[in-house]
């Protein structure tokens, strides 16, 4: 069956990192928390079987829907981690970006750090599925793709370049080659010490910041403490 784009909607949602976790992970420097990583992996494996539902439920109610990240024609593409998926101009892509449907649909803007930073802030992971259902737009509350970002709005902070182990995060922007170098390293270190298999991330840049659980008020450069 073929349809137009006027006839789908795309259906996103933001799924926050708990208070403790986001808690443990403030207080790294280097490697992320076996929480945070967990939360990371795990949770993750949650976010899957969430897209499968929402699929599956409006499937039950006559609407033929897809969740992009699970979809045959996106994981032979994913090559996220591959040299030859890179790109000139934004380096490491791929087809589908769950942040970016995030912010098509209302749900925040981008960071210095290229986090998305939304109304529950920037620790958390998002998900969406396209749907043959016409449902009205959520209204965008930003003209600018940067609007929530204090760095580029008001000029202040930079707290995320702070936050980065690898120096992947400067003035002019996000290195994603630096970014995936630590990654790798973190990943190895967590299999060690920790025991389990998986890609963990990092998450320093989206906890012990503003932005961290919030979007960030003018001059607001404070963070939440690092013990409580």
């Amino acid at each position: 069956m073929k349809v137009t784009p006027d006839q789908l909607t795309i259906i996103s949602w933001v799924l926050p990192h708990t208070e403790a976790t986001k808690f443990e992970n403030r207080k790294q420097t280097f490697y992320p928390s076996e929480r945070w990583a967990r939360a990371r992996w795990y949770g993750e494996e949650v976010n899957i079987k969430l897209r499968k539902h929402v699929v599956i439920t409006l499937k039950e109610a006559g609407f033929d829907g897809v969740a992009p990240m699970l979809s045959p024609l996106w994981s032979k593409k994913k090559t996220l981690w591959s040299e030859s998926n890179v790109s000139e101009r934004y380096g490491f892509s791929s087809p589908w970006s769950e942040r970016h449907a995030a912010y098509t649909s209302g749900l925040g803007t981008f960071g210095l750090c290229d986090g998305l930073i939304t109304p529950k802030g920037k620790a958390m992971r998002c998900g969406s599925v396209i749907v043959n259902i016409k449902i009205p737009p959520t209204k965008k509350l930003y003209n600018d793709h940067h609007a929530y970002c204090l760095f580029f709005s008001k000029g202040t902070c930079g707290k995320c370049i702070q936050r980065c182990p690898a120096g992947a995060i400067t003035e002019k922007g996000h290195n994603k080659g630096k970014c995936k170098k630590h990654l790798q390293i973190s990943d190895n270190y967590m299999k060690s010490n920790f025991g389990f298999e998986g890609r963990f991330g990092c998450g320093l840049c989206q906890t012990n910041v503003p932005c961290e659980s919030k979007i960030p008020k003018e001059n607001d450069t404070s963070c939440k403490p690092l013990f409580e």
